[in-house]
């Protein structure tokens, strides 16, 4: 059985078992765990209506100050889900945020994701750098001008 086949059977018993047991809890990038008041008032759900950057680094801020910062995903119809995943998230204190077909523009999720890397540097050093999902919107680039500035 290929990684994919398992990390898809893996995704689905995680919601199933959730769904089953918490209805008032939404499965978030199906790992982390928010309840509907947590994500209502992210700043996830405005960004696909924001079309200023600094208006999403602000969003960013909120959602950090707020303790609910994500970093963002653009995905396809299936959602990508890594292993991984609920241990980052639990050690790092975020959640992962995958759009799927649609979401805000590239600019966007950039601005956004680029404030909460500078707050996982600040809150837990470089460790997370080889830790988090290589397909974080930005966050190449971001790794690469980092490691310039150092």
């Amino acid at each position: 059985m290929n990684k994919q086949y398992k990390y898809l059977i893996i995704g689905i018993l995680t919601l199933t078992l959730n769904a089953q047991t918490v209805e008032e809890t939404v499965i978030f990038s199906r790992i982390g765990e928010l309840s509907d008041e947590q994500l209502n008032n992210s700043g996830v759900s405005k960004l696909t209506f924001v079309t200023d950057e600094n208006k999403a680094k602000k969003i960013a801020e909120l959602d950090i100050k707020n303790g609910n910062p994500f970093l963002l995903l653009m995905g396809g119809i299936a959602p990508t889900i890594i292993a991984t995943d609920p241990q980052f998230e639990k050690k790092y204190g975020i959640y992962f945020y995958e759009f799927g077909c649609s979401g805000p523009d590239n600019e966007i999720i950039i601005a956004y994701n680029k404030i909460v890397f500078e707050h996982l540097i600040k809150t837990h050093g470089k460790n997370w750098i080889n830790e988090v999902r290589d397909d974080v919107i930005g966050f190449k680039e971001w790794k690469r001008n980092y490691k310039l500035k150092d």
